[in-house]
């Protein structure tokens, strides 16, 4: 019997939950939250289809947050569908209510898709957006070099928008939107450098099972496992060699990774 995925909330949810009844705004509030999980059950059903697993669902202020296992195994092309097809559903579900709905409420809620769409394809993690970049850029510059350097972006705009909440806050009285979405980006962030680690470290490790380009990376002696390992992808297979006393010599993607795992990533590959 196969595991149904744990549903987990967000604290940070609740204050914004509160918010919402205590306007009597409880239909508005139920029907985000439809609408948001129309958003993610895009990602789940098409990284199922895949051959992926969902492993956890998070309630979080900017909506669930699908975990999925075995993400890392699908080739570029498919991760890049799963992540941009929960912002093409909130697209056409906005378009659809916008030129077909009537009313008010139809019309907020088409306005709400479209704001979804084009929030989520923000190019900052933990978004949809940041996860298209990581995973672009990745390719070329690795995988843990740009989630170096798009987890500190992320981070800085988590605080843009806590600044921003809290002049929302002041100019619109127990409006906290803002300032609930600005705690949750800055908070994932601290912890999103170490996931993407694990997923990177776990794919790299794994024995491959599908045909992969193949790259051969000339090396100086002195250079460390961690700048290796930094700069690989889950698209490519490396090959390294250096000159070590006058003669060449080859490690795998595979070696890197277990020397990487026994000395830690300032270890020496050739020593």
């Amino acid at each position: 019997m196969k595991k149904l995925p744990k549903i987990k909330i967000h604290p940070l949810l609740l204050p914004l939950c509160l918010l919402y009844i205590l306007q009597g705004q409880c239909m508005i509030f139920l029907g985000i939250v439809f609408f948001v999980t129309l958003h993610e059950l895009a990602h789940c059903i098409t990284a199922v289809f895949f051959g992926a697993k969902v492993n956890r669902i998070w309630f979080t202020p900017i909506g669930e947050r699908a975990v999925i296992k075995g993400l890392e195994n699908l080739s570029f092309l498919k991760r890049q569908i799963v992540f941009c097809c929960g912002p093409i559903v909130s697209f056409l579900l906005g378009i659809f209510f916008i030129v077909l709905g009537e009313g008010e409420t139809i019309l907020f809620f088409g306005s709400f898709n479209i704001l979804l769409c084009c929030f989520n394809l923000l190019p900052f993690l933990p978004l949809d957006g940041g996860n298209i970049i990581l995973h672009w850029v990745g390719k070329k510059y690795g995988i843990l070099n740009t989630a170096g350097v798009l987890v500190k972006v992320s981070r800085g705009f988590g605080y843009f928008l806590i600044l921003a909440g809290i002049l929302q806050v002041i100019l619109y009285p127990f409006n906290i939107s803002l300032l609930v979405i600005g705690c949750y980006i800055v908070y994932s962030n601290k912890k999103e450098y170490l996931q993407i680690t694990y997923q990177t470290y776990r794919a790299l490790m794994r024995e491959q099972r599908h045909m992969k380009l193949v790259q051969q990376v000339y090396t100086k002696r002195d250079v460390t496992l961690g700048e290796l390992v930094g700069a690989m992808s889950f698209d490519t297979y490396f090959w390294y060699c250096s000159m070590i006393e006058g003669k060449v010599e080859w490690k795998s993607q595979k070696e890197v990774m277990e020397l990487l795992l026994k000395k830690g990533a300032g270890g020496s590959v050739w020593g």
